[in-house]
């Protein structure tokens, strides 16, 4: 049980870097809110916790994704929003398809959770930023 404490307490306190180190650039970083940081802080390590920490954060990112995604298309021709909208479409297959590798690659359960939540999280800012310099 020690064990697990700590490992969880080490997971929580190192969120941002072992959600995927590779894939965290400072300016997908910049983007979480002060509650993200604050709620995982609150977390203590308890996993539940902090993959409810990540999934509210991911909503919230979610709704930013979605924001620019509106305001992308309201500025382009039909065939161009037609263009964008399946690319839309092909990335929201990968990014499910990819998140739930993560999931399977950590061997199930809350570890599995938190990885495919972070996934999601970072491929959402990522996507976000992207059609944000969308011409």
């Amino acid at each position: 049980m020690k064990t697990f404490m700590l490992a969880a307490a080490t997971i929580a306190l190192t969120v941002p870097t072992m959600l995927g180190a590779q894939e965290w650039i400072p300016a997908q970083e910049r983007r979480l809110s002060a509650g993200y940081n604050d709620c995982v802080k609150a977390a203590d390590g308890v996993m539940p916790d902090t993959i409810q920490c990540t999934q509210a954060e991911h909503g919230k990112q979610d709704a930013r994704l979605n924001q620019a995604y509106r305001m992308v298309m309201t500025r382009l021709s039909a065939a161009r929003r037609g263009v964008l909208r399946n690319s839309q479409r092909d990335w929201i297959r990968e990014r499910d398809g990819t998140c739930q590798r993560r999931w399977d690659e950590a061997g199930g359960g809350q570890a599995s959770d938190l990885e495919q939540s972070s996934c999601l999280l970072r491929q959402t800012i990522a996507r976000t930023m992207w059609l944000e310099r969308y011409r």
